[in-house]
């Protein structure tokens, strides 16, 4: 696949960005993002200041690029209307200028993208992003520049591993999603209280797990299985599998002949995940599914149809909150669309804290940046963001945004899907559903 260039043509800008441009946008991808609003010459001072979003925007993830996109338009146009946009930098107003950096989930094209966005558009910081190995490829490109990188979404704790043992080299990439072993290994205490309460009584203690061959699902698949045993499931090493698989069938049934009463899976392909959760259902296993990132896309149901129901997951956060749920709302007036909460709506904090971090900052230098990033906790829409510059006990690394409950850190809950619907089922008072157990529908 040639490269796509990191940089946008601008067209000369336009005085609003209106709904009916975010309809358009958004429906044929960042790469036409192109009318940004500029201010009038007595509000602005000096020159734009230029920010590189990073998504998979074209590939086999390019669905969500979308959802990327869009939170992100909702983040510029909000802070907007809320007077945080033009920003304030060393006394001087600068409009904004989003650079829309295709990493089209390949590593070494995303590398190209990063480069042209920091050698070519000259951006002064880079935002988002997807996959986990493109992240361990985009960390050793942009440490030599010194830039900061906020709320890279790759997962696999190889990159906190990598900040541990070169904190001054990596101190510019902020990891914007917990490491399996922080947050895959949260399912352990929800299936146990599920058996405890008696909602679950699964046949056996047999428990499968199949995560994608990728630095991620390696260690999502350890994380968990390690979680797993500690309340007492017996686990089989991980079956690791391609991106691109589409057929599963010979694995399930090894599952449905050892009798496995729960099975976990993680993909983040979204084809293999849907034939996944498909063939599943064909071949009429016994077993509850725990399908962790079937609702990274916004269309899961539309792939899996009813085979997804009764699946659960901790892969995203929920409207539990009257303003997540008016957040939702506002979405999907804007796109007619249903949003996928981790890829929309944490770019769309992680934007809005990109902004509140320029806003008030004196500087555009790594360090003035990393300090407000480590003194200025953000309460997002999703989750209240925090970042220390060592280790602590919600972290694996520096610079990994650290868990906690509820609005007090990064928190997902276990939800169970259903018609094409998620529904909370644990913690407890969070719950808006009660847990349905395979069998009882």
């Amino acid at each position: 696949m040639p490269h796509r260039p990191a940089r946008p043509i601008f067209p000369a800008p336009t005085a609003t960005l209106g709904r009916r441009q975010l309809l358009r946008v958004s429906a044929l991808g960042a790469a036409s993002l192109l009318p940004w609003p500029a201010q009038s010459a007595e509000d602005v001072e000096g020159q734009a200041l230029r920010i590189g979003f990073v998504g998979p925007f074209s590939g086999p993830a390019q669905d969500t690029g979308i959802e990327i996109s869009r939170g992100v338009l909702m983040a510029l146009m909000d802070a907007r209307a809320e007077g945080e946009l033009p920003l304030t930098t060393g006394g001087i107003r600068r409009d904004l200028r989003p650079i829309w950096v295709d990493s089209a989930s390949d590593a070494q094209q995303a590398v190209a993208a990063v480069l042209e966005a920091i050698n070519v558009d000259q951006v002064s910081l880079l935002v988002g992003g997807w996959h986990s190995d493109v992240a361990l490829a985009l960390m050793d490109a942009e440490a030599p520049y010194q830039i900061l990188h906020l709320g890279h979404l790759g997962e696999a704790q190889t990159i906190a591993d990598r900040i541990n043992q070169d904190y001054d080299k990596y101190r510019g990439w902020f990891k914007g999603w917990p490491s399996p072993s922080r947050l895959a290994a949260r399912y352990g205490e929800p299936l146990q209280y599920l058996r405890t309460q008696g909602l679950w009584r699964p046949a056996n203690n047999r428990a499968a797990i199949m995560a994608e061959d990728t630095a991620y699902g390696r260690g999502w698949g350890e994380a968990l299985s390690s979680s797993l045993q500690s309340v007492g499931f017996s686990v089989a090493p991980p079956d690791l599998t391609a991106l691109d698989q589409s057929d599963f069938r010979d694995l399930l049934a090894g599952y449905r002949q050892q009798q496995i009463s729960l099975v976990a899976m993680t993909t983040t392909g979204v084809q293999a995940a849907a034939s996944f959760v498909r063939q599943f259902r064909e071949q009429n296993l016994q077993a509850l599914l725990l399908g962790h990132g079937l609702r990274w896309t916004r269309d899961w149901y539309a792939y899996t149809g009813d085979s997804s129901d009764l699946v659960v997951s901790m892969d995203s956060a929920m409207p539990i909150a009257l303003w997540q749920q008016w957040w939702v709302r506002r979405y999907r007036t804007l796109f007619s669309d249903m949003p996928s909460i981790a890829a929309a709506g944490l770019h769309y904090d992680y934007t809005r804290m990109a902004i509140r971090m320029l806003n008030a900052t004196a500087s555009l230098s790594l360090d003035d940046l990393t300090r407000t990033l480590y003194r200025s906790p953000y309460r997002g829409v999703w989750n209240r963001y925090r970042f220390a510059n060592r280790p602590v006990p919600q972290t694996v690394s520096a610079n990994e945004v650290m868990t906690g409950p509820f609005m007090e850190g990064f928190f997902f809950p276990m939800a169970q899907l259903f018609k094409g619907e998620a529904h909370i089922v644990w913690p407890p008072r969070y719950a808006d559903q009660r847990f349905i157990a395979p069998g009882e529908v």
